[in-house]
């Protein structure tokens, strides 16, 4: 009897902590919520273009917290290559754009600056 008053007592206490957990995580992501100043789906960085130039060596048009950059990528690399900051250049990269995402980004005029 006595075992299992110890086995009752070990989960009940088991079972209030891991309550209390769930709480506390539950208000943890309440407070802290989504990033300060971005929307909660729109993403930090993403990609909006990728051009193959051989194996495993691309050059890639980012979007990173609202600039544009052109970075070159190899299977061990990241490199910078630049960034767009003209609103009349990045209009000339969309009508080459391979990608559609960096076309309707462009045409929203999101990186005017």
């Amino acid at each position: 009897m006595d075992f299992w008053d110890s086995v009752l007592r070990m989960l009940s206490a088991l079972g209030i902590v891991l309550a209390l957990m769930m709480v506390v995580v539950a208000i943890a992501r309440r407070m802290i919520g989504t990033r300060s100043g971005a929307a909660a789906d729109a993403p930090l960085v993403r990609v909006l273009s990728t051009g193959y130039l051989g194996p495993k060596k691309s050059i890639s048009v980012v979007s990173v917290a609202g600039d544009l950059l052109i970075i070159g990528t190899t299977a061990t690399d990241v490199i910078p290559l630049g960034r767009v900051r003209n609103a009349e250049r990045i209009g000339q990269l969309a009508p080459h754009a391979a990608s559609a995402e960096l076309k309707r980004t462009v045409e929203a005029g999101i990186w005017i600056p």
